[in-house]
């Protein structure tokens, strides 16, 4: 009996093994649609969040050559690009968004990661050295900004809140009138998208007023468990409510793309990284 349980205890590392490098190593596309009358053009959007510096391929082709066949209008980035690590290098990244920003209009809010490097003495002069190659690649950052696509019938806004807001274990509130602080009220009349890479604060982000809302930072839990969803986040919840995919509250839609990169642990078991595809659409109808 001994030996049967030994073996299977063996079989069963040796899969979860596989299942940790294949799903580790790869990313899956999904697509999300949505229609309102507000939007005045069909529109494609990619969304990336957290690579963290991951590289899929010689000079990323296999995810360059992904985005180049959904043929999008814009790309969007929901921050955590690079991983706060001053020995780490990002010049992968750099070479990606340059490829990105040439193509095509890139939008991009920071994450945890990109604000810490400015923050802390620890990472040097990780900060600097990341501005200065983020400004040669010709992509300016929405820093609490927003861009208005007038002819699209949508306003992308990249929100950034406090680096304070990202507390392992526990949770602040944002206080009352935080986002219109930093980012104003929606103007009527467009489609309010909104980059917001902490999607613990969705709540918040449907009181002011936005129409979607592109999250990342929970990494799909790293691992997905079946029936349950994803098992930690960041902040070290275990089973967090908010961990990938779509999620609705009153007229409010928000996609968390589970991440393209990893770190800390550099593992993914059945939660493969996502490249995210979200279409607007003109008809009136409802999100997919």
């Amino acid at each position: 009996m001994f030996a049967v349980l030994c073996t299977l205890f063996a079989i069963l590392a040796v899969i979860g093994l596989w299942v940790i490098l294949y799903d580790t190593h790869r990313f899956v596309t999904v697509r999300y649609s949505f229609s309102s009358p507000l939007i005045r053009k069909d529109t494609r959007m990619v969304m990336i969040s957290d690579l963290h510096n991951y590289c899929y391929g010689r000079e990323n082709i296999r995810l360059k050559s992904a985005i180049e066949g959904l043929e999008p209008d814009m790309i969007l980035l929901a921050g955590d690009m690079i991983t706060s690590d001053v020995h780490e290098k990002f010049d992968k990244t750099i070479e990606l968004l340059t490829w990105l920003n040439g193509r095509y209009p890139v939008y991009y809010a920071y994450g945890n990661h990109e604000q810490k490097i400015q923050l802390y003495k620890k990472y040097k002069d990780m900060g600097e050295r990341f501005e200065t190659a983020l400004a040669g690649t010709g992509i300016k950052p929405l820093h609490n900004l927003h861009v208005e696509l007038g002819e699209r019938g949508i306003t992308i806004y990249g929100l950034e809140i406090d680096h304070s807001y990202y507390k392992r274990l526990s949770k602040d509130p944002l206080p009352e009138g935080y986002i219109e602080k930093l980012l104003g009220s929606p103007k009527s009349g467009n489609y309010h998208v909104l980059l917001a890479h902490n999607p613990e604060y969705f709540s918040d982000y449907v009181k002011w007023g936005a129409d979607l809302v592109l999250a990342g930072h929970i990494h799909g839990g790293i691992v997905r468990v079946p029936f349950l969803g994803g098992l930690i986040s960041p902040s070290l919840w275990i089973f967090p409510k908010y961990d990938g995919g779509l999620f609705k509250e009153g007229t409010t839609s928000m996609i968390i793309g589970r991440g393209l990169g990893t770190h800390s642990p550099r593992v993914r078991m059945f939660n493969p990284a996502e490249l995210v595809v979200v279409d607007l659409k003109t008809a009136e109808g409802e999100g997919e």
